[in-house]
């Protein structure tokens, strides 16, 4: 008698694993971003990759690069996201991508070949923290205050509790 394992058939493979080829691709938001980071800090300091799932049918994108972390301090970030679909891209918004922070930017790539099974960019310039000291690195933090929190007309007392 034969026993069907179901956790054989049923359980999820690793990104790495689903066969991915991944392609280094940078969008309008993503080319400036590149471009900024490559001047300011060296060539090879921002990557971008995307890459199509078959095995679900969607689309995933890698990224490594300069972040801020939650408490302020400048580190290297190597992080995944999976895209809305085709029909959607233009209306919906791809939120941020989940990830590890890192102290240089060799680890940060090596997590990422070994967790999304990406190609290690050849010729990769050995960048840490401190190549990050005088690099302005947008922050994208849920509830900061902007002009645009302003415009819409927030009362005093709450964009004082958004500052602080």
């Amino acid at each position: 008698m034969k026993i069907f394992n179901l956790l054989k058939f049923a359980s999820r493979k690793r990104i790495r694993d689903r066969g991915i080829r991944w392609k280094e691709t940078y969008h309008e938001r993503s080319a400036p971003l590149k471009k900024r980071f490559e001047k300011e800090i060296g060539p090879g300091s921002y990557h971008r990759w995307e890459g199509h799932d078959y095995t679900t049918n969607s689309d995933y994108f890698v990224v490594v690069g300069p972040a801020i972390q939650k408490s302020g301090q400048k580190s290297f970030f190597s992080g995944v996201k999976k895209l809305p679909p085709r029909y959607k891209r233009e209306k919906v918004k791809a939120y941020a991508p989940s990830g590890k922070y890192f102290t240089n930017i060799l680890s940060a790539l090596s997590h990422a070949v070994e967790m999304w099974g990406i190609s290690f960019p050849k010729n990769q310039q050995k960048y840490d923290e401190k190549n990050l000291a005088t690099v302005e690195i947008p922050r994208h933090i849920k509830g900061s205050i902007t002009p645009a929190l302003v415009k819409r007309g927030l009362n005093h007392e709450v964009q004082e509790q958004l500052i602080d």
